[in-house]
């Protein structure tokens, strides 16, 4: 088992070592901090960020107990933390072999709630899920970017897979479940290509999953929304915060000049996991120098932590539903 570092857990959670996950655990925390398959840094950072910003929900209180206003008390006692993974020295193949081992010893049905990284984690946690499970899922991407090859004529001829970087994770993702099983939300609603390629770039998306981009209207209509993603399938959920509009989320490599507003992305989950069942979730490419101390970081580190922890009460809701 790869070494992980346990301190104060997420929003108050009991922090258990990896081993020692209780079984009816509804979701476990980890922290996959590195930026390995990023030309950025700062993603490293995330997990240490969305730690510390998690700590004004549990302020003056002896053991806090965080309440949704609208639904009430958010069941997080039926989640653990098991800390960061360590990744030193490690190159990009083996940091996600590592990951994928911590994801792979989780008890069954316990929901791996991932804070990343730059977003080639994605890849090693939906793995690890893919091959411990007997029922398929779909995999949900908010972002503003597709993460897609579509670069060097790729539409238009049999261009091999590039090794994964964080700019074509989602091919990847897509080889492993399958194009039907991919969505794609809020995705800037233009890209570049070749202008050989212009003319098939849609059907090559089709081939790769299904795209509603930030102008498409089922992000407007609740039963738009249902007929695209379908209703009583697993899912897994992956959120690249900078699918959040810059004026809301610039801690991040490659910030949205137009993107969702913070209470979009919450709906819109909501939309994803009203009829379907969460498996696991991950955050990634919040990404900013680690001495940052300037009010712009420590606020988008605080809307980080929203997303994270609404997506945290899903998975325990969930759990005690099934209860």
């Amino acid at each position: 088992m790869p070494r992980l570092r346990t301190k104060t857990g997420f929003a108050g959670l009991r922090t258990v070592a990896p081993d020692a996950v209780p079984p009816d655990a509804a979701a476990a925390v980890v922290g996959s901090g590195y930026s390995l398959g990023s030309a950025h840094q700062g993603a490293e950072n995330g997990p240490f960020f969305l730690r510390t910003l998690s700590r004004a929900h549990t302020w003056g209180a002896e053991q806090p107990g965080i309440v949704q206003l609208r639904n009430g008390r958010v069941p997080l006692e039926r989640a653990v933390d098991i800390g960061d993974v360590l990744f030193d020295g490690m190159a990009l193949a083996d940091a996600q072999e590592a990951l994928a081992q911590v994801i792979a010893a989780l008890p069954a049905g316990t929901v791996p709630a991932v804070i990343g990284g730059d977003h080639t984690v994605t890849l090693p946690v939906v793995e690890a899920l893919w091959k411990g499970r007997r029922r398929p899922f779909t995999v949900v991407q908010f972002d503003h970017h597709l993460d897609v090859q579509i670069w060097d004529g790729a539409p238009t001829r049999d261009v091999p897979r590039e090794p994964i970087f964080n700019t074509n994770v989602m091919s990847h993702v897509s080889d492993l479940v399958g194009h039907e099983r991919l969505l794609q939300i809020g995705v800037a609603p233009y890209a570049t290509v070749e202008a050989d390629s212009a003319d098939v770039l849609d059907g090559y998306l089709h081939g790769v999953g299904r795209q509603l981009p930030l102008l498409a209207p089922e992000l407007d209509d609740p039963e738009g929304f249902r007929a695209a993603l379908g209703a009583g399938t697993d899912v897994y959920l992956t959120v690249d915060i900078d699918v959040l509009d810059r004026s809301v989320m610039s801690s991040t490599g490659y910030p949205a000049e137009a993107g969702l507003g913070t209470r979009d992305l919450l709906r819109l989950i909501d939309w994803v996991l009203r009829d379907n069942r969460l498996v696991g979730f991950d955050l990634v490419e919040f990404a900013a120098p680690a001495d940052a101390r300037d009010a712009t970081t420590l606020s988008d580190a605080g809307r980080a932590v929203l997303v994270f922890l609404h997506l945290l009460n899903w998975a325990c809701r969930q759990a005690a539903e099934r209860a």
